[in-house]
């Protein structure tokens, strides 16, 4: 305000007022504004770099938490195509003859009271019916005896209750299977002791009477005891699928 009053001043009293009025507008009022609207301009710079600088932060954390979704969902896709594999596994290695198979899960064991069994999660509601064959990649499983909308009782082919029609892959000799009282392995019925058997001989189903499907592997022969005096030999057999730790069955939807 001096400085101004002090120009208008020098307006009247001097004839090179306007001269001396400009270079003090150019040095000395000029530059004192500037350093009084400076700090003003700076605190306003600060404050938009901060607010960026606050977008960006914001921005990184959105950017981590869907890179992390990503990885979550990478995961998963993996867990999927695993999923996808093994299943195809599954299906290369039924018999080609099968077309139409459905895979279950085992849900609990033993449901049948006094005998090896299991339950499966398929039912009714799936197209399953009593009879059906039961059956792992590796080998026969048991038969479905009890049908639920929603699940099915399987009777195990280890149960001393069950019986299985099958042959003797290497000479074509028809035979029945049983369970045994240990619920672990198999033995061979009424097997003449003359019988051409030897320790190792692939057991399969005969298909005989339709009660199984046909040509599925039972089990292999470990055990040959003949019998002095009798006229059956006790044939042991231990089964190709381990019923114990099986956690999935298959079913062929063609017929039992």
């Amino acid at each position: 305000m001096a400085l101004s009053i002090t120009s208008i001043v020098l307006d009247i009293k001097s004839s090179n007022s306007n001269y001396i009025r400009l270079l003090v507008n150019d040095f000395i009022i000029n530059p004192i504004q500037y350093l009084v609207k400076a700090p003003s301009g700076f605190f306003e710079d600060f404050v938009q770099e901060k607010k960026s600088i606050e977008e960006l932060n914001n921005r990184i954390l959105v950017l981590e938490k869907e890179n992390t979704s990503l990885k979550v969902n990478i995961q998963r896709i993996d867990i999927l195509e695993n999923e996808v594999s093994r299943l195809r596994s599954i299906k290369t290695k039924v018999n080609k003859t099968i077309k139409s198979i459905k895979i279950a899960s085992v849900s609990r064991k033993d449901v049948i009271p006094n005998k090896k069994s299991i339950e499966i999660s398929v039912g009714s509601d799936d197209g399953i019916k009593i009879g059906q064959t039961v059956f792992g990649t590796n080998g026969l499983i048991g038969q479905v005896v009890e049908v639920n909308m929603t699940s099915s009782k399987v009777l195990l082919i280890t149960d001393n209750n069950s019986n299985v029609p099958g042959l003797i892959v290497r000479t074509g000799k028809h035979v029945i299977v049983k369970g045994s009282p240990s619920g672990k392995m198999l033995e061979i019925s009424f097997l003449p002791n003359e019988s051409d058997i030897k320790s190792g001989d692939l057991i399969s189903t005969s298909g005989q009477a339709g009660r199984y499907l046909e040509s599925i592997k039972i089990g292999r022969i470990t055990e040959i005891i003949k019998n002095d005096g009798e006229r059956f030999a006790t044939v042991v057999v231990e089964p190709i699928e381990d019923s114990d730790v099986v956690n999935e069955v298959i079913l062929s939807m063609d017929k039992k």
